[in-house]
């Protein structure tokens, strides 16, 4: 009898095991279909770089030696447009290069966009006028006279490797180039326990009208600020604060109809740029209430509640401050971000 009963419960345990396994596996299916994941934020918040991050860090990630080669002539291209960027500032600014450079600034000026004009030549000239005490000085006045890529002193100060005849881009070169966002761009990504779909869509307003094409069936938004933008403008409108379009921008979606049930995911972007910026710009340029001083703890702690201050809903906004450019810094957030999204999903199973 011992024996009999000792079998029904074995069959039994089995038969509990075996319904488990058959609700995990339709779950998986279910989390398969569903996770949808959007990236918004202003202009220039690190949405593109999130993304590229995702192919990095995803199981079995990365970038193939064909994929580098092809962000080659966009690497040429940013060098060159920065650097018409800065002499073009510095002509308005009345700033004037050195006698001996002022040929290689003409050259420069003259050149044709993009990555085609890009010579060995073009990269000795660069070399040259990045080295110069006015495009220096130039270089110091960005942000508060005139609009240059993050990243562009990251290539100048990487010129010697850029201009080698077998330069291939390295992975930290395809996180920092820089390429508009425009319309849509949307990728597959897997992970240990879910696959997503993410969708990375222009920041700037000219582009927002397309985000309404991405609205359905929206599992999580994850909103990207960029944390040292506190003292700029937007390039499509001098007059308004990048971290103030910002605000009124998280508002207007984490409050929004469309996303009620939606998880909501705010990334305070750039923190390796904003610890450099705090140090000597205080956070008062932006907002007038601020009384922490030249602080980061303080200074990120106010922006986070100010973003946090503009839900309205009964939303819970979980937040993460992020260095986009660190693959070791965005792995550790996203697995923090991918046990929230399993659990919200499972959530709504059950």
């Amino acid at each position: 009898m011992g024996c009999n009963v000792s079998s029904e419960e074995s069959s039994d345990a089995k038969k509990k095991s075996h319904n488990i396994d058959k609700q995990l596996m339709k779950d998986a299916r279910v989390i398969k279909q569903e996770v949808k994941l959007l990236l918004l934020g202003a202009g220039e918040s690190g949405k593109s770089t999130i993304f590229k991050q995702m192919k990095i860090i995803q199981l079995n990630g990365g970038y193939s030696k064909e994929e580098l080669a092809s962000y080659k002539y966009i690497v040429y291209g940013n060098c060159i447009g920065q650097m018409k960027v800065l002499l073009t500032a510095a002509n308005k600014l009345g700033i004037e290069v050195a006698d001996e450079n002022k040929e290689a600034a003409n050259s420069i000026l003259h050149l044709t966009g993009g990555g085609e004009s890009w010579t060995k030549e073009v990269g000795e000239r660069l070399k040259a006028l990045w080295r110069d005490k006015g495009i220096t000085h130039t270089y110091s006045l960005k942000d508060k006279k005139f609009q240059l890529n993050d990243s562009a002193s990251y290539f100048f100060d990487h010129l010697d490797r850029i201009q080698q005849e077998d330069y291939l881009p390295t992975v930290d070169d395809v996180l920092r180039v820089r390429v508009r966002s425009t319309g849509i761009d949307e990728a597959q990504f897997k992970f240990e326990n879910m696959e997503f779909r993410m969708m990375d869509v222009g920041g700037q307003r000219s582009e927002r009208r397309k985000w309404i094409h991405c609205f359905d069936s929206v599992t999580a938004i994850i909103f990207c600020v960029s944390l040292s933008e506190y003292d700029q403008t937007l390039r499509e409108d001098e007059s308004q604060n990048r971290m103030k379009e910002s605000l009124l921008l998280f508002e207007e979606i984490c409050n929004s109809p469309w996303f009620k049930t939606t998880s909501m995911i705010l990334f305070f972007n750039k923190t390796d740029l904003f610890g450099e910026k705090i140090s000597q710009v205080d956070l008062k340029v932006c907002f007038e209430d601020y009384r922490g001083g030249l602080d980061y703890d303080a200074a990120s702690s106010f922006i986070r509640q100010k973003f946090l201050d503009q839900n309205t809903s009964s939303h819970v906004i979980y937040n993460h401050f992020t260095c986009a450019v660190n693959t070791e810094n965005i792995s550790f957030v996203f697995n923090s971000v991918r046990e929230t999204l399993l659990k919200n999903v499972l959530a709504d199973i059950f």
